[in-house]
């Protein structure tokens, strides 16, 4: 930028001396202000969602030569930054995909992620770059005709590395904003991940391992569905890498992803992942930030050694936090149900993304219906929740313990799959089961624990009772006795007694949710 601004100055230097000199240095100088202004305006922040702020379109590099008017190959990139932060922010760099073709940094889906990842108190840096075989259509170069078989026997198709090498240059680029402009936004340069997907992701990798780039030290690598040309291109000491790839992918061979997991194996790197989805594709974006955002977040908080990551509390239920994450869990658990309510009250007008924030019942936006249900739903899970720390049977004391947990058990059982061993159950959980099958574990032991305390009291006519009231509805047809049926009465009866426990407690439940 500072070099733009000089050649203007220069060239007014050239045209002063006369009048006709001195019209023209005035006209220079007008335009040089116009293109402050607007370089100004460019990064001028906006908000995205709760404590997001984004400085859009900030020039990283000096704009490509024969690009016209396509920004989309243009060197800009977008800034995410959360806005309560304290102390220096560790920097996570996303690249877009697109085949080198297409793609970019304002797409719906890199939009979503990287607002989320920022949720999590990282300075995101999503950028544009110059975009090869947009620009040099050449046939047999594309992503798909080098790498939708497998592993390259021959090596890529020159103009593929060539796209490849461009968009890592202006990676660097970007590396290079990005040290020179820590001061302004206090980020933290020994604490700096590289990330993309699809071709984004073969630049990150190519940037983090093959480029030889010395500007900034990158600490870890997450893949999203890309490949690497070369894998014995990573040696030892190389930034830990965390993969994600779907064994149907058509566009980039699931091999890739194996190859990357034997090479880190190779050399040793203890903190490397891979995870292979059974029956998933290419671009899997949303997938990945509504499932796996938080385990991306553990990934690397555990390589960069990052103890003080923002936790994303947005208020409390009983004295506990409630965070984000665990909005978002609710929220995906009742999206089927709300989206029937939304489509059988006034059809289905909308798709996607629109339908969620355009669609409404009674003036109230299908997001805000949606919201609201996981609001309740977590306000009950809390209520039970404070029931269970009170008596030390909720091993987690906060929800980020829990997603490591969850990554941790995931890990084993990937580790008992490699070994051939017997494992019951998936091979990963997601996060709403693993909650529900460690929630659930808890409650039954809650429920036998307010028995023993005489918080639920049971009598004799209270079992009576509860079994004329069966006798009437799933005992209907039985012929058998009380006594024959005393452990399923007495079971049933606790069920009752505590799901009433629980809704006087939600009822009077002190809740402050932003």
């Amino acid at each position: 930028m500072e070099d733009k601004f000089r050649k203007m100055r220069r060239f007014i230097d050239k045209k002063r001396g006369g009048r006709k000199g001195h019209l023209i240095a005035l006209l220079s100088l007008a335009i040089l202000c116009c293109f402050s202004a607007a370089t100004t305006a460019a990064g001028q922040p906006q908000t995205a969602g709760e404590d997001i702020q984004v400085h859009r379109n900030i020039r990283y590099g000096e704009k490509p030569k024969g690009i016209g008017q396509d920004t989309t190959s243009d060197r800009t990139l977008d800034l995410y930054l959360p806005e309560n932060r304290a102390g220096k922010l560790p920097v996570f760099m996303f690249v877009h995909g697109g085949g080198f073709a297409g793609g970019d940094k304002g797409n719906a889906g890199t939009q979503a992620f990287c607002t989320k990842l920022a949720k999590h108190g990282f300075a995101v840096i999503s950028i544009n770059y110059y975009l090869t075989l947009k620009h040099e259509k050449t046939a047999g170069a594309s992503c798909t005709a080098n790498m939708s078989k497998g592993l390259p026997t021959k090596g890529f198709h020159p103009k593929l590395q060539e796209a490849v090498k461009n968009a890592s240059n202006d990676a660097q680029l970007a590396l290079q904003w990005i040290k020179d402009n820590t001061d302004v936004y206090r980020f933290d340069l020994s604490s700096v991940a590289i990330s993309g997907g699809s071709a984004g992701a073969m630049t990150a990798l190519y940037t983090a391992y093959a480029s030889g780039q010395t500007i900034l030290p990158i600490q870890a690598v997450v893949n999203l569905w890309g490949g690497l040309e070369n894998s014995n291109h990573i040696k030892s000491g190389a930034p830990a890498l965390l993969t994600y790839h779907g064994d149907q992918d058509k566009l980039i061979h699931v091999d890739y992803a194996y190859d990357l997991e034997k090479k880190m194996k190779e050399i040793g790197s203890d903190l490397s992942e891979t995870h292979v989805f059974q029956g998933k594709g290419h671009a899997i974006y949303n997938y990945i930030t509504a499932e796996k955002t938080e385990e991306i977040v553990g990934f690397l908080k555990s390589v960069l050694q990052l103890d003080n990551v923002k936790v994303q509390r947005i208020g409390t239920v009983q004295g506990l936090d409630v965070t984000e994450d665990e909005i978002q869990r609710e929220m995906r658990k009742y999206r089927a149900e709300v989206f029937r309510l939304v489509v059988q009250k006034n059809g289905l007008k909308n798709s996607g993304s629109a339908f969620w924030q355009e669609s409404q019942v009674d003036g109230v936006k299908a997001i805000d219906i949606l919201r609201a249900k996981a609001i309740s739903a977590l306000t009950t899970i809390k209520v039970q929740e404070k029931m269970l720390v009170e008596r030390n049977l909720w091993p987690y004391t906060s929800y980020p313990e829990f997603l490591a947990d969850l990554r941790r058990n995931n890990e084993s059982r990937r580790n008992t799959v490699t070994d051939n061993q017997v494992m019951y159950g998936p091979v990963e959980f997601d996060e709403q089961t693993f909650f529900d099958y460690r929630f659930n574990n808890a409650l039954i032991q809650l429920k036998h624990r307010l028995v023993a305390e005489g918080v639920i009291v049971i009598t004799e006519g209270d079992l009576e009772n509860k079994f004329k009231k069966l006798q009437e509805t799933v005992y209907n047809d039985e012929k058998y006795t009380l006594k024959e049926f005393t452990r399923q009465v007495r079971d049933a009866y606790i069920e009752d007694a505590y799901a009433a426990l629980v809704a006087i407690n939600t009822k009077a439940a002190k809740i402050d949710i932003k």
